[in-house]
């Protein structure tokens, strides 16, 4: 049984427009989800969703992506749910994410796995992203087999991992929480790279002239939870006695 989780907190159409084309990819997978959960954050902007397929709750209070994806956690931990995936609203996943992703936990002994993620847009600050592996977590050398982390956006657990690590819901925002999780979660088991998982990620770039500002901003954003991610990482973050790499789709030549 595999279940697909995705946090949202809805603020412009832009938000809404994303959500409905992440829902209709998932929609056309080859091999489709048991479950389907749509936790909504307690967004501001009320909207509707036309998919008769997902489970949707919409939280109280805005608490972060952390405490959403748990709570989805612990309701598929409920249903008895063998592969937990997690993806973001803004993401569109190919065609075959979940069939090779679910394959790959399946005929592994990865307890995670992470996939392969693209830039959606076509401005310099998206071709930056690609190259630089941005949201491509980082490979451990020299067979780019395993990953030392995976961003959340596009990252899967066997139900045994997710019930021993949960988020850290002290990650008020998307940044940190992720990597947070897998370097806990690498004190047990490892997290696998799975290249023929693809999805694409929008990062929201109207153009290459506009996008600088919403280009800095995603940055500053990663660099806020620093604190918190050195706080219970210090000895990990400094040991370079594994190889590390960041990915990119380009070198990989997927």
């Amino acid at each position: 049984m595999s279940v697909l989780i995705i946090p949202c907190y809805i603020k412009t159409k832009w938000d809404i427009d994303c959500l409905n084309r992440l829902l209709i990819s998932v929609q056309k997978q080859t091999q489709q989800f048991d479950k389907v959960y749509v936790i909504d954050d307690s967004s501001p902007m009320d909207y509707t969703l036309d998919f008769d397929f997902i489970e949707y709750k919409k939280l109280s209070e805005n608490g972060g992506p952390a405490k959403a994806r748990n709570i989805a956690i612990e309701m598929a931990l409920l249903q008895e749910a063998q592969y937990l995936f997690f993806t973001d609203h803004d993401c569109i996943l190919d065609n075959q994410w979940n069939e090779q992703m679910t394959s790959f936990l399946h005929n592994t002994e990865f307890g995670a796995v992470g996939g392969m993620t693209y830039s959606y847009g076509k401005t310099l600050f998206d071709y930056y992203h690609d190259i630089n592996g941005t949201l491509n977590g980082k490979w451990l050398l020299p067979h780019r087999k395993e990953l030392w982390y995976m961003p959340s956006l596009n990252f899967g657990m066997k139900s045994f991992v997710a019930n021993q690590f949960y988020f850290d819901e002290r990650f008020p925002t998307a940044a940190g929480e992720d990597v947070d999780l897998c370097l806990r979660l690498r004190s047990k088991y490892k997290i696998g790279f799975c290249p023929k998982a693809k999805l694409w990620h929008d990062y929201g770039y109207r153009n290459t002239l506009t996008g600088f500002k919403r280009f800095v901003k995603l940055f500053k954003k990663y660099k806020s939870s620093s604190a918190t991610l050195y706080e219970g990482h210090t000895v990990l973050l400094w040991d370079y006695s594994e190889s590390i790499y960041s990915g990119n789709a380009y070198e990989f030549n997927i």
